[in-house]
């Protein structure tokens, strides 16, 4: 029987710390806790072994008693209550693409010499943010480029793009379309959200508002016959989606291939009830997320849907004057969308692109960090405010040079402005 070890919460200033973590071999603790802008720190002490940590802990370790821990070279997979019966552990799901694009990524790490949060903030202060950022850029250039190679070669005739909410899925697609044309092709780019259906025929939540993330807010028996017609060779009428009053236009446009590849990108893309039905030959699927790998430190990861979050509160600020605290109200919405219609069908990519950039935490600061102390103690947003504050609090913000060495055409453009590619919105 496993013992109920309490987590007892204890303020220490920060030479304790650096004392403790410095006795225990953490060096990377030390080293992070020295850019921490506060001189004292929580810590948890737990069965003789103290840590911070930048959210909230449970009581005890009693309360989470239901879990698995299986091995899974090169490491492990925990396997935590299963949200349909609690009492077991969820059943393993077995997503050996996703850990391709994580090994990617860790040798990227290795590549670029920063792992963690001390490492990033050293290259801060020494001046070398700016190199840094090119050769992150440049491994994106490079993957970009692989998989339009690999488009070219299979001669598809229809790209399929897909990818949760802020993963840089436009300017990912634009950017593939070039490399597809410097290999001689020519790409046709379709935005999904054309095929919206009216908002005033939109499925409902629970609370009544309208899903937005849900298969059917896109008219996809339209969408199939478009695309159908475009693989036969017709001309065909495509439709516009007015974002301003959440309607069809009246007016679509028409459209045909001529030799040309469809590109459609969209959160739905590599949904079945898009292609299903059509030659597999014809089709490539890619999945575009962020997967961060770079962490504060060997026990703090920073989970993925954290850096996409804070990459939409920037962006919905900057370009749609969405207040940070309507965009954390509605991620839990957005969130449980993609778990039933985006991840499903992941490992059903053909292709797979990482849009996480390793310098981004430090260019973000600038634009998130004040936006988030904004939010008062009041608020219901307050504690997820907080919790995203916890991490960029270890995290030096980008310096002006770093900042005017971020090209025109990367993907992060999407969301902090200056992207080239198409105008800001």
């Amino acid at each position: 029987m496993r013992e109920d070890l309490p987590f007892v919460k204890q303020t220490w200033t920060r030479q304790q710390a650096i004392d403790y973590f410095g006795k225990n071999g953490s060096a990377d603790k030390m080293r992070l806790l020295a850019y921490r802008p506060y001189d004292y720190f929580n810590v948890y002490l737990c069965g003789g072994m103290a840590e911070y940590f930048y959210g909230a802990m449970l009581p005890s370790t009693g309360y989470v008693g239901v879990f698995r821990l299986r091995l899974h070279a090169p490491g492990m997979v925990l396997q935590m209550p299963s949200p349909a019966d609690p009492t077991r552990p969820a059943a393993f799901v077995s997503r050996p693409k996703i850990l391709s694009v994580f090994a990617q990524s860790n040798r990227w790490c290795d590549i670029l010499g920063c792992r963690n949060a001390a490492d990033l903030n050293d290259m801060t202060v020494r001046g070398e943010l700016s190199p840094f950022i090119r050769v992150n850029e440049a491994l994106h250039d490079q993957s970009i480029g692989e998989i339009a190679q690999g488009i070219a070669r299979r001669g598809v005739r229809a790209v399929f793009i897909a990818g949760p909410s802020s993963s840089g899925k436009t300017t990912f697609s634009h950017r593939l379309c070039i490399h597809m044309r410097v290999l001689g092709l020519q790409p046709v780019l379709v935005s999904l959200d054309d095929f919206y259906r009216n908002r005033d025929e939109l499925p409902l939540e629970q609370d009544g508002l309208p899903d937005l993330e849900a298969l059917s807010a896109l008219d996809v028996p339209l969408l199939r016959a478009c695309v159908e017609g475009l693989l036969n060779g017709e001309t065909v009428t495509m439709p516009r989606f007015d974002f301003k009053v959440s309607r069809r236009m009246a007016q679509g446009y028409p459209l045909a291939l001529d030799g040309r590849i469809l590109v459609m990108e969209g959160i739905h893309g590599l949904n079945p009830a898009l292609h299903e039905g059509f030659d597999p030959k014809l089709i490539a699927k890619v999945y575009i997320s962020e997967l961060t790998c770079l962490n504060l430190d060997h026990h703090n990861r920073i989970r993925t849907t954290d850096g996409r979050l804070l990459r939409r509160i920037v962006r919905d600020h900057q370009f749609r004057s969405t207040p940070p605290e309507e965009t954390l109200t509605m991620w839990n919405s957005v969130r449980r969308g993609e778990e039933k219609w985006i991840f499903p069908y992941q490992e059903q990519a053909d292709y797979m692109f990482n849009s996480a950039l390793h310098y981004e935490l430090p260019v973000l600061k600038r634009y998130a960090y004040d936006l988030l102390m904004a939010i008062p103690p009041d608020s219901p947003c307050h504690l997820a405010a907080r919790r995203l504050l916890k991490i960029l609090h270890y995290i030096l913000p980008a310096t002006d040079e770093a900042m005017r060495d971020i090209p025109p055409l990367s993907l992060l453009r999407e969301f902090i402005g200056g992207c080239t590619l198409y105008p800001d919105k």
